[in-house]
């Protein structure tokens, strides 16, 4: 019993700790949702992250073994990053048109999408550490991921009403997710050894990856007050 809950215990640490960012990227997508579906994207994206982390965790090193399956996951979040950026600078229209209603129910379907794809990414490195941690015992391991991706739903629910209140906050999250795909990108069976050959490519990638954040950042700043002041004309 005492080893069961030790593992259990390990399982659910680790996962926390690894997962620390993927709370904070859930919560900023569901930010730009309206409460009732911020609320309801979680609680959907967060049960498929379940499903999908036990798979993960049972095929871990089959996956990663898939030719640049780690750079198509760092090329996956660096898209997220920029189109948080860039969602974030949107201003829905408002209709009282019945007609005109499927865009907020394709904004809270990409939400859900987005965040199924950003954890999913982000959780591949974690679940080796975590399937490890279990020893091929899977009752401890469905628990064990249940109690911690639970936890990390709450954190991020939190993080999402932060986010709603100081949309600043975005840039966070779009700076860790870009952060993560250079260390996806250097991580690759088949990309990394040739970034390496990189002069510093430790830190080249990662530089190229979050410059490219902080571009589409002043980018849709400076887009979002060219049409303010367009808009006072």
């Amino acid at each position: 019993m005492l080893e069961w809950l030790t593992a259990l215990g390990g399982i659910i640490l680790v996962d926390l700790v690894l997962s620390g960012d993927n709370a904070l990227v859930i919560g900023s997508v569901a930010a730009g949702l309206p409460r009732k579906q911020r609320g309801m994207a979680i609680l959907a994206g967060g049960t498929g992250a379940i499903i999908l982390r036990i798979g993960f965790a049972l095929l871990a090193t089959l996956l990663l073994q898939i030719p640049f399956v780690q750079a198509i996951g760092g090329a996956i979040l660096l898209y997220i990053a920029v189109r948080l950026l860039m969602e974030r600078n949107e201003k829905p229209s408002i209709s009282t048109d019945t007609k005109k209603a499927s865009p907020v129910k394709k904004s809270f379907l990409a939400a859900l999408v987005t965040i199924l794809v950003a954890d999913a990414t982000m959780s591949l490195d974690n679940v080796l550490a975590v399937g490890a941690l279990a020893h091929g015992n899977i009752p401890i391991l469905i628990v064990g991921l249940l109690l911690s991706v639970t936890l990390l739903l709450i954190g991020s629910a939190l993080v999402s009403e932060i986010i709603n209140r100081l949309p600043w906050l975005l840039n966070a999250a779009s700076l860790v997710l870009a952060w993560t795909a250079a260390n996806m990108l250097l991580s690759d069976l088949r990309l990394g050894p040739v970034l390496d050959h990189l002069p510093w490519s430790d830190f080249f990638v990662p530089a190229v990856t979050v410059g490219i954040v902080v571009v589409a950042a002043i980018f849709f700043y400076l887009q979002e007050r060219r049409m303010l002041a367009f808009n006072k004309r």
